[in-house]
């Protein structure tokens, strides 16, 4: 019959040394794990902060571009005289208007002037066939300059410069 070897019980003072090693290596790994934990979440905090900047700006952008889009309809509505040239404003400028999700669009403060201007007027239309009797009005191709700025809730503010196209009646 084999015997197994009785093991030989260790000197306390090896004992001694040892106790206490398991319980330091988990209080460091538990102090890793927490400083991970930590970094982790502080990358979580700034990706959020990041996606609310962004949202901001979009916010800002699409105010904006509400304020292009209703200085378009002045520009659609105005009956220009055909004293107007290219350089001169619309009496109609775009108003200061807040929107339903707390953001507002006005006219850019950083423009030279808070009015719509024709940048230049071209040739006859040739989609509408206008008559060229004395009173009746004359359409022309008519280049205008619009700037805007949007203003997110967070006080966020995004500028547009646009030009558009139109075929604007003119007054013979």
């Amino acid at each position: 019959m084999l015997s197994h070897p009785k093991s030989e019980p260790r000197p306390a003072l090896e004992r001694r040394r040892e106790s206490g090693a398991a319980l330091l290596v988990a209080v460091l790994l538990l102090a890793l794990m927490g400083i991970v934990g930590l970094a982790s979440l502080d990358t979580v905090m700034r990706d959020r902060q990041v996606a609310g900047f962004s949202s901001n700006a979009q916010t800002a952008l699409y105010a904006a571009d509400a304020g292009v889009a209703a200085s378009l309809d002045i520009i659609r509505q105005e009956i220009v005289g055909a004293a107007l040239a290219p350089g001169d404003c619309l009496t109609t400028v775009l108003p200061q208007t807040a929107l339903p999700n707390a953001s507002s669009y006005r006219p850019d403060p950083t423009a030279p002037t808070n009015q719509i201007c024709m940048m230049a007027s071209a040739e006859p239309c040739s989609e509408i066939d206008a008559s060229i009797e004395l009173g009746q009005p004359v359409y022309l191709y008519t280049v205008w300059n619009v700037r805007s700025e949007g203003l997110a809730p967070g006080g966020t503010a995004v500028r547009v410069h646009a030009t558009a196209e139109r075929c604007h009646a003119f007054n013979n």
